[in-house]
């Protein structure tokens, strides 16, 4: 979806500081402050946004209220956007993601005859269907009701929309059962009719071809089927187009070389056929700044043509099972700044070819390069290109699962702009942290199923230089316990990153001793995974403190004694698995206080008697959440 919506008053979304400052001058008609009143009886408001909205003598203008726009020239109600008109409103959605609950749209929305612009996006109006007389607003120019909840069809009231620019229904539950009032609403620009369900029965309407004034189109999984229609081949305008994730028929697709104004084009799990090749002609789409073309069933070489997209900025060729001979041309485009390769050439479908580091020798002239995923490439026991740390301004690295071995590059020191790194399930063996950036911007660091047992001073090395780190994965490294701390140094000493909340380590060789380590982190943890390790002892106190903690595993370990009350104080808990220990009981009104949670493991514990009436009160507990 675009990342700027353009409105039809001429700007972006939160353009109106014109028409905020012309409320001066202007108050609102009667009728329609009584139909805006009445629509916000309909909505559960509890962070209470619509506070200026309300019969009080100070509140009558309802020019004045958020989200409401009028027309400096009449004082009628011309907009009403209650997503856009909410500063921060973003971060205040409620768990669902949506930023109020709404029991029905009153029809006294129809007194606002003089309407142009409604968003109604974002509220949740729990599976009720569209109103029939929104089609009776038939001076809208901009409506937009995605994620709203909706269910049905689509009122067919909506072809009086005949001023309708921008139209936008995406993820709802709607059907499409009949959308012959399409074409009537020749002036769309942007249409986005996201997981509208065309139950496999249906192909795209013929008739979206006549919507000629088409600049953005989205038809991403609607459960279309058969061919793409020849009358697409008349929206000459059309900027953006996604037809991804839907069972169509490929053989038809010379409509769109006349779409050279594409700069925006999604066919991701699109049913090509087995066998087929990447149609040459996307070559001569030059205006062309994004390209999706994943699990498409694309075998044989990219074409040579695509050296013509000078203009690329983001190349998505992942989940194929492509051959690199034509990989010269990347050179050309060197706008890139996205580029996944995943999962493209398959070494099991091509017998003979395994991909070396010369191979990937035109790398370093996309210096562009922001996103780099080269995920399940076979590299066939080479080591890691030095040159990968020549793109100094790249964020996002994965090379996982690449059959790669050896040290890490210490030119990935280089990489002081990366965010996300990913070496899982190779056969690394570094020798020290040289190859960690200086200073880093490391959020994500994944290296599980590596062999790291001989890297020094970890983890509170690795920790110091990663002071951003979010999320740290380290299962089965072969990882030695750190050190024992000693707590007359500053070893032990809280590190400076107060942003982990993620660790996962399970399957390693490590002793009580990371717990120690782990409690300068108490605070900020919110999945700590520690199974299938050498842990013995009992449960240590700072756990307690762990007030932020979801998921915990202590699996599969010799931990002893009683689970200990502080457990109870763990409110945020919803998963906690205990498995496979030597623990013995608990206090089951501890347990109690835990009203998150909604998994407990304690299986294969030394549990007996009355503690075992202990496992049947959880499980009763777990019931009544």
């Amino acid at each position: 979806m675009c990342s700027k919506l353009i409105s039809v008053f001429g700007g972006e979304v939160g353009h109106s500081h014109s028409l905020r400052d012309a409320k001066v001058t202007v108050r609102c008609m009667e009728r329609e402050r009584q139909a805006l009143l009445a629509f916000k009886r309909g909505l559960v408001d509890e962070l209470n946004q619509l506070s200026s909205w309300g019969s009080e003598a100070q509140k009558q203008d309802c020019c004045r209220w958020e989200g409401v726009y009028c027309s400096n020239q009449t004082g009628h109600v011309i907009q009403l956007d209650l997503r856009h008109s909410f500063p921060g409103k973003m971060i205040q959605l409620d768990f669902h993601g949506y930023s109020f609950q709404g029991k029905m749209i009153s029809p006294k929305l129809i007194e606002l005859q003089h309407l142009q612009y409604l968003d109604l996006s974002l509220i949740d109006f729990n599976e009720i269907q569209i109103p029939d007389f929104i089609g009776s607003l038939t001076n809208l120019r901009y409506l937009n009701l995605s994620f709203c909840d909706f269910i049905g069809p689509i009122p067919s009231s909506f072809r009086n929309l005949t001023q309708l620019q921008h139209l936008d229904l995406a993820y709802n539950w709607l059907q499409a059962e009949n959308l012959n009032w399409l074409p009537a609403l020749s002036s769309l620009t942007y249409l986005d009719l996201t997981w509208i369900d065309f139950n496999y029965e249906s192909q795209i309407p013929y008739f979206i071809g006549s919507l000629t004034n088409l600049r953005y189109l989205s038809l991403y999984y609607c459960n279309l089927v058969g061919q793409i229609p020849s009358s697409f081949g008349n929206l000459t305008q059309l900027q953006h187009l996604d037809l991804s994730y839907n069972k169509l028929q490929p053989e038809n697709l010379n409509c769109l070389p006349a779409l050279s104004s594409l700069t925006y084009l999604d066919l991701s799990l699109i049913n090509f056929n087995y066998g087929s090749q990447i149609p040459d002609f996307i070559g001569s789409l030059t205006n062309l700044r994004n390209l999706r073309l994943s699990s498409c069933h694309f075998i044989g070489p990219i074409p040579s043509s695509f050296e013509n997209l000078t203009q690329l900025q983001n190349l998505d060729l992942s989940d194929n099972q492509l051959q690199p001979e034509n990989l010269n041309y990347l050179p050309a485009l060197s706008s890139l700044t996205d580029l996944d390769l995943s999962r493209s050439f398959d070494g099991g479908q091509i017998p003979d070819f395994m991909l070396q580091p010369k191979n990937l020798n035109w790398l370093p002239a996309l210096s562009s390069l922001t996103y780099l995923d080269l995920t399940w490439i076979d590299f066939n026991g080479s080591r890691i290109p030095d040159f990968i740390g020549s793109l100094t301004n790249l964020r996002y690295l994965s090379l996982s699962s690449c059959n790669l071995v050896g040290q890490i590059p210490s030119s990935f020191g280089n990489l002081t702009q990366l965010q996300h790194l990913d070496l899982s399930y190779n056969q690394l063996q570094p020798q020290n942290l040289n190859w960690l950036p200086t200073p880093s911007s490391l959020t994500y660091l994944e290296l599980s199923e590596n062999n790291l047992s001989t890297v020094f001073d970890w983890p509170e090395a690795v920790l110091n230089k990663l002071p951003k780190l979010v999320e740290l994965t380290l299962v089965n490294c072969s990882l030695p316990p750190p050190p024992t701390p000693i707590l007359s140094t500053t070893l032990y000493k809280k590190n400076s990153s107060t942003s982990l909340a993620y660790v996962y380590l399970s399957d390693n060789h490590l002793t009580y001793s990371i717990f120690l380590w782990l409690s300068n982190y108490s605070t900020s943890l919110v999945h700590l995974y520690l199974s299938n390790n050498n842990l013995s002892g009992f449960i240590p106190d700072f756990i307690g403190n762990m007030s932020s903690l979801v998921d915990l595993d202590l699996s599969n370990k010799n931990l002893t004694g009683f689970i200990p009350d502080f457990i109870g104080n763990m409110s945020s808990l919803v998963e906690l698995d205990l498995s496979d220990n030597q623990i013995e009981g608990a206090n089951p009104n501890s347990f109690a206080r835990l009203c998150n949670l909604r998994e407990l493991s304690l299986q294969r514990n030394h549990l007996s008697g009355q503690l075992s009436k202990f496992v049947h009160y959880c499980q009763d507990v777990l019931k009544t959440h």
